[in-house]
This record gives C-alpha cells, structure tokens and sequence, in this order.
C-alpha cells in the first residue's frame, strides 16, 4: 500500500497537521477486510460508479473499489448503504434493484438478492431474518439462509433507516420523493405493522440512547429540495419505546436549513448531525439542553461515527462528480485527525459489527 503523505488543512481556528490517505488500487484478493472502515461511494446516479472504499486501521492505508478488484465486475449504482452481520456484508445497491452479499473478510461475492425495486437500508432480525426498505412502498423479509425475499411488509411512502428495539422494529418513513411524517413499527415475530406513529415532517435519521428511548431527525419538508416549495422546519424528536409516544420534541424553527444524518456517541448520551454548515451535538442528559455548534465545515453530504476510535467521521463531495474526502474528528475533542479521499460521493459509512 501506499503510504500517506503530510498535508495540511485548515479546520476551525487552526491548521491541523493530517495523514491523507492517497490512492492505492494494489488490492488482491488475498487482502483481508476484517480490521478497518468501509466508504459506501454512491457513485453518480446511472452511471454505475458506486464504489466501497477500505480504511485499514493497521497499516494506516486506504483501497479502493474493492467490490470490482476482488469480483471482476461493478457494484453498479447507487450504492446506498452497507451492514456487516455475522460475518457477511450486505451491501445494498439503490439503483440497481439489489443487495450484494459478500464475505465481510475476503468481500468475495456469496449471493444476489434481487426482486427489490429501490432498496435502502438492511437490517438483520436474526440469523435466518432480515428485512429491507423498499421505496416501492415495502419492507422486504429476507431469508438469511436462501438469500431470498420471502415477502414483503406494507409500510407507508419511501421507508429508509431502521431501528429495533425488543421485538419492535421502527421503521422510518421519509417519503421518498415526496414527503411522509409516519414511523412504520413491525411485530419482527409476525412481520405486522402493529402501529404507526404520526410525527414530524421527513423522518432521515433514527438512534437508542443508553435509557433505551428513541430519538428521531425529522429533516423538514424543503430537505435537498424535496418538494420545492412549502419548506417545514426540522424537528429532534425522542419516543418512548413502552408506549411509543412522542415525549420530546425540539423544534430547529428554521426552514430553509435542514438538520439530517443522526448518530450517537459510544456511551449513548451525546447525539451528532449536521446543520447549518457543520456539525452539532446534542447532550441527552440535560432537559434544557439545546443543539450546539461542534465545529463548522461546509458542503458536509455524510456522517458516521466510530466507537472504536471515537471518531465522527464526515464527507464532502465536492462537485458531485469527482472522488470526494473523508474528514475524521475526535469526537470527545472536536480536533481533526486527519482527511481521506475516498470514491465519488461518499454517502455511508459502515464499522463493522
């Protein structure tokens, strides 16, 4: 692998000396992927460059389109979001109508599963269940051991992220192209919609904190110009899991800016997003807490966070064309760790189970 070169960014009210990871496309299939963080590159829309990228923790060195370089072929577009679990990496592929099973080690291909129309986000019930959003409207079941949809679950418009909690599974409904303000919650022992909990414009992001309780991002209606008029404001929701009740509720007032990308720390008590150019961070604890400014960065598309490191990690895209960079951020501190080039558009982050 290459090694990273010094350079130099400004970030805050200093300049950081940082490791940017270059380029390096030596992968081989012999390469193991077990010790790292996976880029989910979206790649531009039907042009069939979406890409995973590989941050190795060891060796301090990043590999690219490793889907392509160990399989022979493409992932296709648009690579949504990727999930590890119990050893294999489902790698769901929006555009394309599938998810790529791989072995989460080697990212040697094991199966497609097909039969989606424009799939989401995977989430796995047990060893032989998962279930995967659908903007057709569904979410499919999955059989883990078939690697087949064995049906399907209606929910309401453009269901995306998942969260379970017991035997629930909260079901986040944005609306795809349109705007929805439900939560779909499935009986994952009957595969039912027991409820739907009617909440705030434009569900997009969705965590448990350490008590257990629920908090939801609604971005807003107006969120990356969906639709383009009758802006909401954003709102930062928490719900009681024993009688999914809305029971907090923080309003952003503004419409024209738009809070998204939800993520919880290591210790479930501190949540980050982005909005209103830059990070914030929202303290679980105090009940007069208000959203406060992390650190500022513009053009910010993606954010992930990894406990084992303690890093936020955030993306830009830049023109939306070209390969894009990964900032990491100490999440306790707020300081830069270094900056990564990763595909085009990194949209998702993945760290492992």
């Amino acid at each position: 692998m290459k090694k990273s070169k010094l350079v130099l960014l400004a970030a805050l009210s200093g300049l950081f000396s940082l490791n940017a990871c270059q380029k390096d496309d030596s992968d081989k299939t012999s390469d193991k992927y077990s010790d790292g963080i996976f880029i989910v590159n979206e790649g531009v829309f039907t042009t069939g460059t979406g890409t995973i990228s590989f941050i190795n923790r060891t060796a301090d060195s990043v590999s690219h389109d490793i889907f392509n370089s160990v399989n022979g072929r493409p992932l296709g577009n648009v690579v949504q979001s990727m999930t590890i679990y119990n050893g294999k990496a489902y790698i769901v592929v929006n555009n394309a109508s599938k998810v790529e099973v791989v072995d989460a080690a080697t990212f040697k291909l094991e199966a497609t599963i097909s039969g989606l129309v424009s799939p989401r986000y995977f989430l796995a019930i047990n060893s032989s269940k998962a279930y995967v959003t659908d903007w057709a409207g569904n979410v499919a079941v999955v059989d883990l051991d078939a690697n087949v949809i064995s049906k399907t679950i209606t929910v309401n418009s453009g269901p995306e992220q998942m969260l379970m909690s017991g035997s629930q599974v909260y079901v986040l409904n944005s609306g795809g192209w349109n705007t929805d303000s439900t939560i779909s919650v499935i009986n994952s022992s009957t595969d039912q919609v027991a409820e739907t909990i009617r909440i705030r414009h434009r569900p997009t992001g969705i965590v448990a904190d350490k008590y257990g309780k629920i908090w939801v991002m609604c971005s807003g209606r107006g969120f990356n110009g969906w639709p383009q008029n009758n802006d909401s404001e954003g709102h930062l929701l928490r719900i009681d899991p024993l009688t999914n009740q809305v029971e907090y509720d923080y309003s952003f007032v503004s419409t024209s800016m738009h809070p998204d990308k939800l993520v919880i720390n290591k210790t479930g008590d501190r949540l980050y997003f982005l909005f209103d150019g830059g990070i914030y961070s929202f303290s679980i604890n105090d009940s007069n807490a208000v959203p406060v400014r992390f650190l500022s960065r513009t053009n910010l598309y993606s954010l992930g966070y990894d406990k084992a490191d303690d890093y936020l990690y955030v993306s830009d895209p830049l023109d939306y064309q070209q390969d894009g960079w990964i900032y990491r951020y100490n999440a306790s501190g707020g300081n830069m760790v270094d900056s990564i080039q990763a595909g085009i558009i990194p949209g998702n982050f993945c760290f492992g189970e």
